[in-house]
């Protein structure tokens, strides 16, 4: 791969055009490149100034120190980030001072420094959108908004142009409205709360005033599906990464046991560099200006709440569940998981290899030609072997590695070459095995068929009326099943895993698997932000426009570690015949 940003074996910034010019893969080795030379003259500035103002005060073993903790700091950081603290030094006093004192001041000022640096890592979300429902952050964004100054001055200049775009910050665990362009180096800042003037209004006037950080009052009841994602930050323009394309043995990676000398086996674990860009998600509603001015604030919010907030969350939903990729569409979690699938495999002839003894005689080893597709504990099924004791089903089949399995059946010599007739089937354990099988147990199955291929589960997507459905469940007495449920009646969890429950998703299909870094990210390029604007049409129409949108990359690492499927389906694959 050609590095052009490598001159004489220095690292040297590209113009715009150049960057233009770079394929994906160029792209990616640049970024990395361009922080790695920031960050290391970050740390010869801090250096240089340490040394020049700090000579007379402090130990060369002090400032080793204070050097040492600041580099391994600054280290990950992005440009954004860096810029910050290019300057870090120049907080020191000059006043002639206590030698003691002096050098305590310079302690104190990296320590801060360090801390805050420190607490910047990863892009990371405030709480006040981290730990708040999606729609208590979209709730305090435009109730916050319609009682800003930035809102009153818009409405003091007649709702002419338009306000500056605010998203959701925090201070000191308190929620902070701020200007968009604040988080971009922007010459942007806070968004301070304006007491309404009852005068400028006719109507009812609420004074409004969100503080502290909206929590969810129930950490087990989560109502959209960022909730249970792993959500962060980024200031690029698109995320470059692996991605899992075959993972068809989770539980060894096609390791085996080798003599000396042997050859490895190629893993079946394999990823493939894959690029996921920006996508925008907004909504707009139209609002008349007498109204602001004859109904007062209190009207327009309630109007503005009632019907902003669960559209875009609903889109957001539909596009993070079953976005196709197209277009300005995200690839969305159901395109890209495994389905629901316990249908038996079935090996034609020549799928068998071999059969060798194993544990001195006491079980026999059974070689595929290729990967066996079971679980660990799964039943497997001979048929056609010359030797009778074969053609049987074996239950409780040890997997070792992809393409052997321990059964339970004392090893017997097969006629020479007659393994390659053997055919046969392998299953779950579940498969057919389950009485009455209703919908949670899909779920409780789901749950552990991931765990089998040594996947994690963090919790299940459902459509709340499934919800309310698999609450009312009930025994053959009549009684109500001992499910975990809240207060409204719905289910909360399977195998203690939460629930998430939104109308994005169907009635009658469900999601479930690892949500967390390992799986996927939500990464917010632009946060969700608000603004108020007059454009031509709203001229003619007497009336202002309110934009809520947002800019995300969605980035699916491991699409293995998520199954998808439809209840009706599943069931079928659990029910005992004799129970239909």
């Amino acid at each position: 791969m050609e590095k052009i940003w490598i001159k004489d074996g220095k690292f040297a910034e590209l113009t715009d055009e150049q960057i233009k010019g770079l394929d994906v893969d160029q792209l990616a080795a640049y970024t990395a490149e361009t922080n790695k030379s920031q960050t290391n003259k970050l740390i010869e500035d801090f250096e240089k100034k340490m040394d020049e103002k700090t000579k007379d005060f402090l130990t060369q073993a002090e400032i080793d120190k204070i050097k040492t903790d600041f580099a391994d700091s600054v280290k990950g950081l992005d440009k954004e980030a860096l810029s910050k603290y290019t300057e870090t030094i120049d907080g020191l006093k000059k006043e002639v001072k206590d030698v003691t004192e002096l050098a305590d001041e310079i302690k104190e000022i990296a320590r801060e420094q360090g801390i805050t640096i420190k607490s910047m890592g990863e892009n990371k979300i405030p709480d006040v959108r981290r730990k708040a429902t999606r729609e208590d952050q979209l709730k305090a964004l435009i109730t916050n908004a319609l009682y800003s100054t930035e809102f009153k001055n818009f409405e003091n200049r007649g709702f002419t142009g338009n306000s500056s775009k605010m998203f959701l910050d925090q201070l000191d665990g308190r929620v902070q409205l701020k200007k968009l362009g604040s988080q971009k180096g922007e010459d942007a800042g806070n968004v301070e709360k304006a007491t309404v003037d009852t005068s400028s209004h006719t109507g009812t006037v609420m004074i409004s005033e969100v503080s502290d950080m909206v929590r969810d009052d129930a950490p087990t009841r989560r109502s959209h599906v960022r909730d249970i994602i792993n959500v962060g930050m980024t200031n690029q323009a698109q995320i470059v990464a692996g991605q899992v394309y075959d993972f068809t043995d989770a539980l060894t990676l096609g390791a085996v046991m080798l003599a000396e000398n042997g050859e490895a086996p190629e893993s079946v674990f394999k990823s493939k560099e894959n690029t996921w860009t920006i996508k925008r998600i907004a909504n707009s509603m139209r609002i008349s200006k007498r109204e602001i001015k004859v109904n007062g604030l209190k009207f327009v919010l309630d109007k503005v709440l009632s019907k902003l907030p669960d559209s875009t969350l609903f889109v957001e939903d539909v596009q993070l569940l079953f976005g196709d990729g197209a277009g300005n569409n995200v690839k969305g979690l159901a395109n890209d998981a495994r389905a629901f699938n316990l249908i038996p495999n079935t090996y034609a002839a020549a799928a068998f290899l071999s059969v060798a003894t194993y544990n001195s005689g006491t079980q026999a080893l059974i070689t595929f030609n290729a990967a066996h597709g079971m679980k660990n504990g799964d039943n497997l099924t001979i048929a056609n072997a010359t030797e009778a004791t074969y053609n049987d089903t074996h239950t409780s089949a040890e997997v070792i590695n992809a393409t052997q399995v321990i059964i339970d059946l004392a090893y017997v010599a097969e006629t020479l070459g007659n393994v390659a007739n053997w055919t046969g089937s392998s299953s779950s354990p579940f498969y057919l095995e389950i009485e009455a099988a209703q919908e949670y147990d899909v779920l409780a199955v789901a749950d552990a068929n991931l765990e089998a291929g040594e996947y994690m589960n963090s919790g299940y997507v459902i459509h709340p009326s499934q919800s309310t459905q698999m609450g009312l469940l009930k025994a053959t007495d009549s009684n109500y099943l001992n499910i975990t449920k809240d207060a409204s009646g719905k289910i909360a969890s399977v195998n203690g895993k939460p629930v998430v429950t939104t109308t994005a998703m169907p009635y009658g299909k469900w999601i479930c698997g690892d949500f967390s870094r390992n799986g996927l990210e939500l990464k917010e390029f632009t946060p969700l932000n608000i603004q108020f604007v007059e454009d031509v049409e709203s001229v003619k129409k007497n009336e202002i426009v309110v934009v809520i949108e947002e800019e995300i990359i969605f980035p699916i690492y491991n699409p293995y570690w998520f199954i998808f499927g439809k209840f009706s389906t599943a069931k079928a694959q659990l029910l005992k015949p004799d129970a239909i």
